[in-house]
C-alpha cells in the first residue's frame, strides 16, 4: 500500500487501473480515427470494463473456491488482494460490449468495436502483470517469473496489432488477438505449478480457453479476409 495526501492506494489496484485507462486512452484514439462518436465509445467502455472486472472476479473465484475462498467467502470481495483471471475478463468485456451494442446502436459495425478495444488490451495486460509482481505471485516451476514471461509477450503481440491497425478488415485485429493471446497461453500453461492449474475432466480450463479463442479467432481471420 501507498499513501498520497492522506489517501490510502493498493498498489495492485493502482496499476490495474493505470492499465485501463492506458487501454481507454488507445481505444479512444482509434476511434476518432475510424469516425466512431466519442459518447458511444465511453458508454462501450463503461459496460466493457465493468463486466471484464466482474468476470475475471468471476473466473478466479470459481479457480480458487475450494481452496481459498470456501473458508472465508468474504474475501471475495478484497479484489486489492488479487485475483483477477484474464480469460474471465476477455469473455465478460465481450460480453458487455455486445450487450451495450444491443441496446444502443447496432448500426455500428460490432467487430469494428472489438477491433477498437483490442488493441490497446495486450498493453493493459502487460502492465497489469506487473501487479503480480508487486503481490508476489505467478511464479512458475523453478521459481520462474511467468508474469513476466507473459508480460514481454503481451508486449510483442500490442506491437503486432498497432502493425496491422491500419487497412484491415473489421474483426481481423479481434482474430489476431485472440490466436496471439491463446498461443501465449498455451505456451506458458505447462510452466505453471501444478497447484496453480484449474483443471476440469483432468484438463486445464486456460488451455480450453486458449484453444477455443484461437480457432475463434482463426475463423474471424478467415471469415473476414474472405
Amino acid at each position: 500500500m501507498i499513501n498520497i495526501l492522506g489517501l490510502t492506494f493498493h498498489l495492485y489496484g493502482l496499476i490495474i487501473g493505470i492499465a485501463v485507462v492506458l487501454a481507454f486512452g488507445i481505444s479512444r484514439i482509434l476511434a476518432i480515427k475510424r469516425g466512431v462518436d466519442e459518447k458511444f465509445m465511453e458508454g462501450a467502455f463503461y459496460w466493457t470494463v465493468s463486466m471484464g472486472l466482474l468476470g475475471a472476479r468471476l473466473y478466479h473465484v470459481i479457480d480458487y473456491w475450494e481452496r481459498y475462498y470456501s473458508q472465508s467467502p468474504v474475501r471475495v470481495l478484497y479484489i486489492w488482494e488479487g485475483g483477477l483471471a484474464i480469460w474471465g475478463a476477455v469473455v465478460g468485456g465481450l460480453i458487455g460490449l455486445w450487450i451495450f451494442w444491443r441496446l444502443k446502436n447496432r448500426r455500428v459495425d460490432f467487430w469494428g468495436l472489438t477491433d477498437i478495444g483490442v488493441v490497446g488490451l495486450p498493453l493493459a495486460q502487460a502492465i497489469g502483470r506487473l501487479g503480480n509482481l508487486v503481490n508476489g505471485e505467478l511464479y512458475g516451476k523453478d521459481g520462474q517469473p511467468l508474469f513476466a514471461y507473459e508480460g514481454g509477450m503481451n508486449l510483442l503481440l500490442f506491437a503486432l496489432l498497432c502493425r496491422l491497425s491500419v487497412g484491415k478488415k473489421t474483426g481481423v485485429l479481434t482474430g489476431v488477438y485472440l490466436v496471439g493471446y491463446g498461443t501465449i497461453r498455451l505456451i506458458l500453461e505447462n510452466l505453471r505449478l501444478e497447484k496453480d492449474i484449474w483443471r476440469v475432466a483432468g484438463t486445464p480450463v486456460a488451455m480450453i480457453f486458449g484453444i477455443v479463442a484461437i480457432l475463434a479467432g482463426l475463423c474471424l481471420i478467415s471469415r473476414k479476409q474472405s
